[in-house]
């Protein structure tokens, strides 16, 4: 598994505190702060590395959270804590040699840090464009297992931990994105990428999500 490198992190520590921390040289450019409470979907594209080539599969899922957003000038930083269900599939052998298909359910929560620039705003619409480092902890799996179908096609729902299913518990993912104000309400896309197996197995394992969220300001 790849190690995600110190500096990465400390560069979305130490960077929020600059921005906010540099001199102002009038009240009107002060911090303002925002409060977010938002939930959204999202489609996330599964990739196995396999030897025997690469395999992809599609699965939706949701998020719902809260956070603050701090804006100075042209800059702003956000902190967020969300819940997120996300799929993906597999195919394996149980241990008395029967194959079978998963499809799962993971349940998980994330906290972004985030830093961005804001090119456009008026009282009343403000565009936001970022980038940001994302701490995801996958902490359940919820998944319904087919067999064979010349082993009786039984289908079951088990519930994991990460670790039964040699699944990771923690994921370093990268994220850009853009969102606006509307009034009191922020719509925001956002692409993400793993920067880290989501498997210990020998194969890598990663997935490319898109999401769509819309919020409550307050």
């Amino acid at each position: 598994m790849t190690m995600t490198k110190p500096w990465l992190i400390a560069l979305f520590v130490v960077a929020p505190v600059l921005v906010l921390a540099w001199p102002s040289a009038s009240s009107a450019q002060q911090p303002k702060l925002d409060i977010k409470v938002f939930f959204g979907g999202s489609v996330t594209n599964y990739v196995s590395l396999l030897e025997t080539g690469r395999e992809q599969e599609i699965f939706g899922g949701w998020q719902v959270g809260f956070g603050a957003r701090v804006r100075r000038r042209k800059a702003f930083v956000e902190v967020l804590f969300s819940f997120n269900r996300w799929g993906y599939g597999f195919q394996d052998v149980n241990e008395f040699g029967v194959p079978f298909t998963a499809v799962a359910q993971v349940n998980s929560f994330e906290l972004p840090l985030i830093m961005g620039y804001i090119p456009y705003k008026n009282p009343l619409f403000k565009l936001f464009l970022y980038a940001g480092y994302v701490n995801h902890f996958n902490t359940k799996i919820i998944a319904s297992v087919v067999t064979a179908p010349e082993f009786g096609g039984e289908e079951i729902t088990v519930k994991i931990k990460p670790k039964e299913a040699d699944f990771a518990i923690y994921q370093a993912i990268g994220r850009v994105g853009v969102n606006f104000d509307v009034a009191m309400f922020n719509f925001d896309f956002n692409y993400s990428i793993s920067l880290n197996s989501a498997t210990k197995t020998s194969y890598r394992t990663s997935y490319q999500q898109l999401q769509v969220n819309i919020a409550y300001l307050f």
